[in-house]
């Protein structure tokens, strides 16, 4: 064989590889797009968490006694203290949702507060538990169209609804986003704390995209709490209600 010739065939191989290689590539699926979540948002207000659950939590006996015994009087925002990531989206208020490739931020109009959600990989905090934020620590990923976010470090002084229902600091928050249309999100959070609650339990809200020109309007919460001295302590609680959960059912014999 010639040098010409076998330079030729050798030219011919490598095109053929690379054209081989280009159509594998034309044909491999290209990755998802990520929905876009950007925009001003209103959510569905929910003062008390056990009318979107349809009964009161699944409290443990600790749970329950501090259910009943509740002030609400003493919610802590009424000293102005960051309302925790989840009765963010359950206040009376809009939000604004930034997303990026890296993190996604929220601009909460309820006491002008910043959550940020970090996409990047990283982890919470070795001492989340030392430190720990009114808003949590969260750390999302992307599972096909749905953001799920995992947060943990939420000071317990919180409260996780208007209605008084508490945390303790081993509380862990689970939320999916889903983009359900053009203009809604669907918001799904679940409760996961041993010390209130016998088991985890989950809630489901809407998003609605706010109007062309809506926009986060200033909160500035000490002009907002000028009658804290006038509030009255209010025991037992007046929304309180507890039905125990009924015991799991007994296997049949021999099964």
């Amino acid at each position: 064989m010639s040098p010409l010739t076998w330079r030729a065939r050798a030219v011919a191989a490598i095109a053929a590889v690379a054209a081989l290689a280009a159509g594998a590539a034309a044909q491999a699926p290209a990755p998802p797009a990520r929905p876009d979540l950007n925009g001003f948002w209103i959510n569905q207000y929910t003062p008390d968490l056990s009318v979107a659950l349809g009964r009161q939590p699944p409290f443990t006996d600790f749970g329950a006694e501090r259910w009943r015994t509740v002030d609400t009087a003493k919610d802590p925002t009424a000293i102005c203290l960051p309302a925790g990531p989840s009765r963010g989206f359950t206040a009376p208020f809009p939000f604004l949702l930034v997303q990026s490739d890296t993190m996604i931020g929220i601009l909460f109009e309820y006491q002008s507060i910043w959550r940020s959600i970090y996409l990047d990989g990283r982890p919470h905090p070795d001492d989340l538990a030392d430190y720990p934020y009114f808003m949590g620590h969260s750390i999302g990923r992307w599972d096909g169209d749905t953001l799920v976010v995992d947060t943990q470090g939420i000071d317990e002084r919180s409260w996780l609804d208007t209605a008084g229902h508490e945390h303790s600091a081993t509380l862990r928050l689970t939320e999916r986003f889903r983009k359900t249309g053009p203009d809604t999100i669907q918001w799904t959070v679940t409760y996961d704390d041993p010390v209130y609650f016998t088991r985890p339990w989950s809630i489901e809200r809407t998003f609605t995209r706010g109007k062309p020109g809506d926009r986060v309007l200033p909160y500035t919460c000490n002009e907002n709490n000028k009658d804290v001295e006038h509030l009255r302590p209010n025991q037992p609680n007046l929304n309180y209600q507890h039905v125990p959960e009924p015991p799991p059912a007994k296997k049949p014999p021999g099964r």
